[in-house]
């Protein structure tokens, strides 16, 4: 007789029990998932801590509901992890998502002016992520309009037509020159272009949280120690470069007399000079060959860098890096 009465007793404690258990998953369910939509697919450290928070403030909401010990209720407290979390869900699904990020590849199109935007002031990180992209691309087009003054000039270099006279020839020097300190100056600009975004992000409201994951970000993929070594050998080869091909142009300049052209060709009568000059102009190409070997494997880096982040040099308008003299 008590067998029978406790039976279905037990049953519907199991059947209770079971159905807590698949309403609390649900709710859990429903924090990743949320988090999921919120990071855009991309669910990393920030995208979890989110998902956490998402089971927490159900947790606690229910807590205070059914949870302390003088109104304790398990259904309740399952009732009400359940449907907060459901209403948290509905919530992120009904928002405009102001917490949605921007993908990496759009915000450089965008600072490139590629891509048009409306920028979202809701949205700290891609504000942040916008700044620095947009303030890479200016000194980038900064760099570029100094470089255009020495295009003229590099576009001829050892040309027949750069040791027509004296004149030619300082337009060559002071192009290299120019082209070299340019150069070396947006480099030097670049290895320190992370302690700006650094300042640029601890200035901004982003949580100490989401600062480190920024930076973090930032070290892994725009601050490759591969790509800083290559700006130190390409500065370092440049200024060689840019003084073997001075000491040619000079040597050229003070022997104006001896030299002769004819058409496309440079005719020095003189074995001296010519051997000199000849020993010199070499030096000076194997440099300038040296260089372009190094922007070639820079290019290759950087491509490398943007295919992992889904952009490519032209969507950004950017042409093939090419050396100081071509």
């Amino acid at each position: 007789m008590n067998e029978s009465l406790t039976s279905p007793s037990k049953a519907r404690k199991i059947f209770s029990t079971i159905c807590a258990v698949i309403c609390i998953l649900a709710g859990i369910s429903l924090a990743f998932f949320r988090a999921w939509i919120w990071s855009g697919g991309n669910f990393g450290g920030e995208a979890l801590g989110y998902a956490f928070s998402g089971i927490v403030i159900p947790a606690l909401i229910a807590y205070a509901i059914a949870g302390r010990k003088k109104v304790r209720n398990l259904k309740r407290f399952v009732l009400g992890f359940t449907g907060v979390s459901v209403l948290i869900f509905v919530m992120e699904l009904s928002s405009s998502h102001p917490r949605e990020h921007t993908s990496v590849a759009d915000l450089l199109r965008e600072a490139a002016g590629t891509k048009s935007f409306v920028a979202d002031d809701s949205n700290e990180i891609d504000r942040v992520a916008r700044g620095v992209f947009s303030d890479l691309f200016a000194r980038r087009k900064s760099h570029d309009a100094q470089m255009a003054k020495f295009e003229s000039d590099l576009d001829h270099l050892y040309s027949a037509s750069s040791f027509s006279d004296r004149s030619s020839m300082q337009r060559c020097i002071d192009a290299v020159q120019g082209a070299a300190v340019e150069d070396k100056a947006f480099f030097g600009d670049l290895r320190s272009w992370r302690d700006r975004v650094k300042q640029e992000v601890e200035r901004s409201s982003l949580s100490e949280f989401d600062k480190k994951g920024f930076m973090k970000g930032f070290d892994e993929s725009m601050a490759s120690s591969q790509i800083l070594n290559l700006f130190d050998r390409i500065v370092e080869t440049e200024e060689k470069w840019a003084s073997a091909t001075a000491s040619l142009y000079q040597f050229a300049s003070v022997n104006v007399a001896k030299i002769r052209i004819q058409g496309s060709k440079i005719i020095i009568g003189d074995e001296k000079v010519r051997t000199q000059f000849n020993r010199d102009l070499e030096d000076s190409k194997r440099l300038n060959r040296d260089i372009e070997t190094l922007n070639s494997q820079l290019a290759k880096l950087q491509q490398a860098g943007l295919n992992g982040m889904g952009v490519s040099r032209g969507d950004l308008g950017l042409g093939q890096s090419k050396p100081p003299s071509q």
